[in-house]
């Protein structure tokens, strides 16, 4: 299963070996060359700490200069089989078939937003983490094997970024199924590993960061509302939709963007009706769990988007998680309408319609965005950086990565020892 996810990510990716993608290059590659390991692990960036970006920019240090970009590349991969390997094995407690398993495993990788500008890079890693942060805190960990598996993600998820908080509801979710069926208060492990990773990473915050990070200014609510339509709703679950761009400002309203809120506003309805009736289904089943699933995961993504747009703005990489939860209770709802005895034709019918949308959507946004897949390349950088520095040896040079304009100090002495 990991497998099948870093081959996925390598094919929608097949550009990332050649060149590092923003803060991959010019903080985390940059810091570890210049300071090593242990001081940039304690130094914040945008107001918080990047635990594992920071190990794989210093992991990237310790191979030749132009392979750099590959390690952190095979990193990436690396992270993407354990994030789906973790998410099938937690699945079961929600997901009884084998295929629906199967395909929330590789939701993180073959998302069309994650495409934007979150695929194949460290930087936005934690927002990928998201989802199998997710899987985790409401999966179902039999093992001791894998309850260590868990607490580790999800401890790595908090320490890596603080919006990892914004699983909180997920989280009381967790809490209320454990009293309920086992009539005990005690946190599990996974709850505990999640707030160990949190409190760590706030305390730091509080007490150690050196630059802080800027609010959003425009909390305008119709904005909001229409970008969560636009990037997690009609991209995520609408063949052929128009590509999403990083404006995060929507002009005058016109014709075609009240026609584009009205087709995303339908099939958010759509998909709302189908987890209500679903819902309703396996309550009167009394798989009660499964019906606070279906409603409660993309109610959580939804809101989850909402309060980043009111905080730090609804850029793309903050859909990621939302987009991933409305997939995650479409499977459920596919999976409970093939699996109904009444009116099984209409069910599986609409399964089946739910199913080949799901598959053209992910097909037809299969290409990553411009910005993250076109520009420079990391050898042919190094070549120009190595010309400059034969004339100048005791000089620094800037060699360009993704996106354009973005670069990466180097000194000469390192770009010509390699």
């Amino acid at each position: 299963m990991g497998v099948a996810a870093a081959v996925i990510l390598w094919a929608r990716a097949p550009f990332a070996p050649r060149n590092f993608w923003g803060e991959d290059g010019t903080r985390f590659f940059a810091h570890a060359m210049e300071d090593g390991l242990l001081e940039p692990l304690f130094r914040s960036l945008a107001g918080y700490f990047h635990l594992l970006p920071r190990l794989v920019g210093w992991m990237a240090t310790l191979v030749p200069l132009e392979m750099a970009p590959l390690v952190v590349f095979a990193a990436c991969a690396l992270a993407v089989v354990w994030f789906a390997t973790t998410i099938f094995l937690s699945a079961g407690r929600h997901l009884d078939r084998l295929w629906s398993r199967v395909a929330l495993a590789l939701v993180p990788v073959l998302l069309p937003i994650v495409g934007f500008e979150s695929i194949a890079n460290v930087t936005n890693l934690h927002f990928v983490m998201l989802c199998a942060t997710s899987a985790v805190l409401i999966g179902r960990q039999e093992s001791t094997g894998r309850q260590v598996n868990g607490v580790l993600l999800v401890a790595m998820a908090g320490l890596t970024s603080p919006v990892t908080a914004g699983l909180a509801p997920l989280v009381a979710l967790r809490m209320w199924w454990d009293r309920r069926e086992r009539g005990s208060l005690s946190p599990a492990p996974v709850v505990a590993g999640w707030a160990f990773g949190l409190v760590v990473q706030l305390v730091m915050m509080a007490t150690m960061v050196d630059e802080g990070r800027e609010m959003t200014s425009d909390r305008s609510v119709t904005r909001a509302g229409f970008l969560l339509l636009e990037r997690v709703v009609s991209y995520n679950l609408v063949p052929f939709w128009p590509r999403v761009s990083n404006a995060d400002g929507v002009g005058g309203i016109d014709a075609e963007l009240v026609v584009r809120a009205l087709v995303a506003l339908t099939v958010l309805g759509i998909v709302a009706a189908a987890a209500i009736g679903v819902a309703r289904h396996q309550r009167g089943r009394g798989s009660v769990e499964r019906a606070e699933l279906v409603l409660g995961i993309p109610v959580a993504g939804l809101v989850f988007f909402a309060a980043a747009s009111m905080l730090t703005g609804p850029e793309p990489r903050y859909a990621v998680f939302p987009a991933f939860s409305l997939v995650w209770a479409i499977l459920v709802v596919i999976e409970s309408l093939g699996d109904q005895v009444w009116a099984p034709r209409f069910g599986r019918a609409i399964a089946v319609t739910f199913g080949v949308v799901l598959v053209a959507s992910a097909a037809t946004h299969w290409v990553p965005s411009p910005i993250r897949r076109t520009g420079p390349t990391w050898v042919v950088g190094l070549d120009a950086a190595a010309g400059e520095c034969a004339t100048d040896p005791d000089g620094r040079v800037e060699v360009p990565i993704l996106p354009e304009g973005w670069t990466v100090p180097l000194d000469c002495f390192d770009v010509v020892d390699g």
